[in-house]
C-alpha cells in the first residue's frame, strides 16, 4: 500500500469490510494477510479469527501495527517484518487476504497458488491483472497466467474500488478477485513450460507452437494434435486448461524430453 512498494493506502472502511466479508471468516479460521500497510484491514480481521500472521516488509509500519496491538493486548495476531516472497508459509490450514502490491502481485499469486493449505484467497489488484486471472480461452485477456490461475483455483472478480478510495489516488481502477483451491497435484513439470511457450508465439497455430516445443517434428506434433482432437490451426488462446493438459500428456506419451 505504499507508493514506493507499487501500492496505495487503502483508506476506505467500506471497502476494507467488502473485502473481508468476502473472505467468508469464521472464528476457528487461521488467516494470512500480506502487505497490511498501516492496517485498515488487519484491525478488523483481528477481531473475527483465530490467529492472523500479517508479513509486511516495510519496517516502520511493522513497528507500528506491532505497537498497535501490543497496547491492545490483542494476543492473536503476528506481525512479521520480511519480504513476502522470501518468507516461508506455514504449513497450516489458512485463508489469505491482502491489497497485494501491484509491482509483485502476480509473483505472490504464482507463490500461493500451488500450495495446498490455503482454502480460500481474497486480493485487490489492478483491475487488468484481476481480468487476466480470470479470463477465459479466446479473450484478449487470456494468456499463461490464466491457465496458471485456473489449474490451481477458482477464480472470481468480485467488484471494482475507485482510485477515491486510496491514498495517495492510483492512476489505475483496481478490482477484488476470489479464489478458491481446488487442491490439484502439481502437473508433469513440462505442462507449464510449454503453456509459456505456446504465448510467447501466441499468433502462430498450435501445431507450430508444439513442434518448436523441444524440437518435435511437425509430423508428430500432428499425430499428437490428432490424438487430443485438437484443430492443428488453432491458435493457442483458443485452447483450454484441459486442452493444454491432454496435449501435454500426449506429447510425453511420443516423445522423450528432459525437464
Amino acid at each position: 500500500m505504499r507508493q514506493k512498494d507499487g501500492q496505495n493506502f487503502l483508506i476506505d472502511n467500506n471497502i476494507a469490510n467488502n473485502i473481508i466479508k468476502a473472505a467468508n471468516l469464521e472464528k476457528y479460521d487461521e488467516v494470512l494477510e500480506i502487505g497490511p500497510g498501516k492496517g485498515i484491514l488487519t484491525k478488523i480481521i483481528q477481531l473475527q479469527v483465530k490467529y492472523l500472521t500479517a508479513v509486511e516488509t516495510d519496517g516502520i509500519l511493522s513497528q507500528q501495527l506491532n505497537h498497535y496491538f501490543s497496547f491492545h493486548g490483542a494476543r492473536n495476531i503476528k506481525i512479521i517484518n520480511a519480504d513476502f516472497l522470501k518468507y516461508n508459509i506455514p504449513n497450516t490450514e489458512l485463508k489469505v487476504i491482502s491489497n497485494l502490491p501491484y509491482n509483485v502481485g502476480t509473483a505472490i499469486i504464482q507463490k500461493i497458488l500451488p500450495i495446498k493449505n490455503w482454502t480460500t484467497a481474497v486480493f485487490m489488484l489492478q483491475k487488468e491483472v484481476t481480468q487476466r486471472l480470470a479470463a477465459r480461452p479466446g479473450s484478449k485477456a487470456y494468456g499463461y497466467i490464466s491457465i496458471f490461475t485456473s489449474y490451481y483455483a477458482d477464480c472470481r472478480i468480485l467488484f471494482d474500488v475507485s482510485p477515491r478510495c486510496f491514498n495517495p489516488p492510483p492512476k489505475i481502477i483496481s478490482s477484488v478477485i476470489k479464489l478458491t483451491n481446488k487442491a490439484t497435484e502439481s502437473p508433469d513439470p513440462v505442462f507449464f513450460d510449454f503453456v509459456k511457450h505456446a504465448f510467447k508465439t501466441r499468433r502462430k497455430t498450435i501445431l507450430n507452437c508444439l513442434s518448436s516445443f523441444k524440437n518435435l517434428e511437425k509430423s508428430k506434433a500432428a499425430h499428437i494434435l490428432d490424438a487430443c482432437a485438437l484443430d492443428p490451426f488453432l491458435r493457442p488462446d483458443k485452447l483450454s486448461t484441459p486442452d493444454f493438459l491432454r496435449l501435454t500428456d500426449e506429447t510425453r506419451k511420443h516423445t522423450i524430453y528432459t525437464v
